[in-house]
């Protein structure tokens, strides 16, 4: 009774703990005892995407996407149309405008069952029909694909395919093979041969925390790391580069075989990958002791590589420890980066939610994200932008509440926390996140079991990007002038801009990237000008502040006379409230003497004399002053 009343306390005070950016939950399907399971998540950098799971239909296994484009949530697809048997390995990856390729595995017969996918184009309305990728990926008990597309269009798919289960294999070891296939936006291609480093040697069956991966960069090229045995039958992380006309690079050790001039025998047993830019990667991986090893408990690993075709892309540059002093029972480590080298890994420390970052030359601290209150380890996932803006989700069980525990750190510094669960929610299970690379994300996950299970998802949407604005150099004198800024990159709405000029709006909001503000409306001196992006949920980004400076006051001419000297003075206000007189435009005609720069003049005998001035400032506004003197 007493965890019934705290849950449905804690669920109640839910909707006050998640900020605008996290949304509400959306309940995809259910309840229903025929959800099986979610296959995965997927956003684009627009913040289009999808969520695909498995659902019976018709007493079989059947695969369903909810695709999300312009900010809401469609309905459910049936994608594996026209197939009669079981589905299973469901996975999603997301394009520009909606863009959506899902794969899957459909039963086929003993030791013969076969990979499918299917795209949703940019503005079609469904799916189109199912065609093949691999016709025999043998008996589909440990596929475990991986699935990954670029902005337009471009994917690999990466699985393990197992050949041989004789008793010849050592224990928890098979004959397999992990395979790859690209996607040019239009058909799927093979790459020939296994990417295996040594095809000839059994591999562990691979389990969810370690099972082939795949990342793809902007240019179409890829990232496979897989695990297999050394030539000492070590379990490794091991990872190939693959290129877009169908060659792969050679296998790069990523784990290591010795630590601080000590060997390391034990499995690296668990990784992450992410790949971003023109080839950068980033493998956060657990690493086992082993027997009279220099490791004497398992440690939390980050290695990086560099661009493709650079000098630091050649070579994984050595694993650093990430998990402070290794204390603690390590989970699988989530990895993303960027690319500038920084990089974020999250994962579970006993029942602590840890977030590391670090980049090439450093690792800092781990930050607990996690409020100390869940009885389960929190499995954390998480996304990185290239402002720093990161999304981190994990799952959560308080009492008889199973909650799905969200941390935003924004591009500005600002941490956002949040707790999601659909009411009456039971233990979650199979959370998935698909990111955007800005910071936004796509939730997914199943609460409950049975006929009380439910699917939800939820978006976390970020704030824009941060933007530069370019105003006039130098002082202004014309009755407009324009400030421009670049777009402020956001993946999910569209995005409105409001001026500032010294903290106070100027004008109304626009869509454009330009405004002209009359400079008599913000009178004489420098100013602060900076522009707001604000998105569809109220959130704003404020770009750098830049400086305008107006001046359309001309200098003033002062005239003095003492007798007969006369001394004539040429200023322009306050310093640094004005542009300034320009020392050379000043000229004077004293009406005797002839002319020139002089600030001073006696005159030799009486009379009426007419004096001339002319300057101009700096900012261009002139002045000239006509004056009788009379001289007695």
């Amino acid at each position: 009774m007493r965890a019934t009343v705290a849950c449905a306390l804690l669920l109640a005070l839910l909707p006050a703990t998640a900020g605008a950016e996290i949304s509400a939950v959306h309940p995809i399907d259910g309840p229903s005892a025929d959800l099986v399971e979610v296959g995965d998540a997927a956003m684009a950098p627009d913040g289009s995407g999808g969520v695909v799971y498995i659902r019976k239909a018709g007493g079989r296994d059947h695969v369903f996407v909810v695709p999300f484009l312009g900010g809401a949530w469609g309905a459910p697809q049936r994608v594996d149309l026209g197939q009669e048997f079981d589905s299973s390995w469901a996975r999603i990856a997301a394009g520009d405008r909606g863009r959506l390729l899902v794969t899957w595995v459909q039963e086929f017969g003993a030791g013969t069952d076969r990979m499918f996918s299917a795209t949703l184009d940019p503005g079609a309305r469904g799916f189109r029909p199912p065609v093949p990728v691999d016709l025999n990926v043998g008996e589909a008990t440990s596929t475990f694909p991986s699935l990954a597309m670029n902005a337009g269009g471009q994917a690999y798919l990466a699985y393990f395919v197992v050949t041989d289960t004789s008793a010849a294999n050592p224990p928890g070891y098979v004959g397999g093979e992990v395979r790859l296939a690209r996607y040019n936006n239009l058909l799927w291609s093979g790459f020939g041969s296994p990417l295996d480093r040594n095809p000839a040697t059994p591999i562990r069956l691979p389990t969810a925390a370690a099972a082939p991966r795949v990342g793809i960069d902007l240019r179409g090229n890829a990232v496979v790391a897989w695990q297999e045995p050394d030539d000492e039958f070590v379990d490794r992380i091991w990872a190939r580069r693959a290129f877009g006309g169908g060659t792969v690079g050679i296998p790069l050790q990523v784990s290591p075989s010795n630590w601080e001039g000590g060997p390391v025998r034990g499995p690296a047993d668990a990784f992450g990958l992410d790949v971003t830019g023109f080839g950068q990667a980033a493998v956060a991986f657990r690493q086992q002791p082993g027997q009279s090893g220099k490791l004497t408990a398992p440690r939390a690993f980050v290695n990086q590589i560099g661009d493709a075709f650079g000098q630091r892309g050649a070579a994984f540059e050595g694993p650093r420890t990430i998990d402070g002093t290794g204390v603690g029972a390590l989970g699988a480590p989530g990895v993303a980066v960027d690319t500038n080298g920084t990089f974020v890994s999250a994962f579970a420390s006993g029942g602590a939610a840890l977030l590391v970052r670090g980049d090439q030359g450093t690792v800092k601290a781990a930050q607990r994200i996690d409020e100390g209150a869940s009885s389960v380890a929190g499995e954390p996932l998480v996304d990185l932008a290239e402002t720093g803006a990161t999304v981190t989700a994990w799952r959560e069980q308080r009492g008889g509440a199973g909650l799905i525990g969200v941390h935003e750190d924004r591009a500005d510094g600002v941490e956002e926390p949040g707790l999601l669960a659909i009411p009456r929610g039971a233990a979650v299970s199979g959370l998935r996140m698909g990111g955007s690379g800005l910071g936004d994300a796509i939730l997914a996950w199943t609460q409950g079991s049975g006929a009380t299970a439910q699917l939800a998802a939820a978006i976390v949407d970020a704030p824009p990007d941060p933007f530069l604005v370019e105003a006039p150099e130098g002082w202004v004198r014309k009755p407009r002038l324009t400030v421009h800024w670049a777009a402020a990159t956001n993946a999910i709405g569209d995005v409105t801009y409001s001026v500032s000029v010294d903290d106070e709006p100027v004008g109304k909001t626009t869509r454009r990237l330009v405004a002209r503000l009359r400079t008599a409306e913000l009178g004489e001196g420098p100013h602060r000008v900076q522009v707001f992006a604000i998105d569809e949920e109220g959130q704003q980004t404020g770009s750098r502040g830049a400086s305008i400076r107006i001046d359309r006051e001309p200098p003033e001419v002062t005239v003095r006379r003492r007798g007969r000297r006369v001394s004539v003075t040429v200023t322009d206000g306050a310093r640094r409230a004005t542009s300034g007189v320009k020392g050379s435009s000043v000229r004077v005609v004293f009406g005797e003497g002839g002319k020139g720069k002089r600030a001073g003049h006696v005159y030799e005998r009486p009379g009426v004399y007419i004096l001339r001035v002319s300057a101009r400032d700096r900012a261009g506004n002139r002045v000239n002053v006509k004056r009788k003197v009379r001289i007695r």
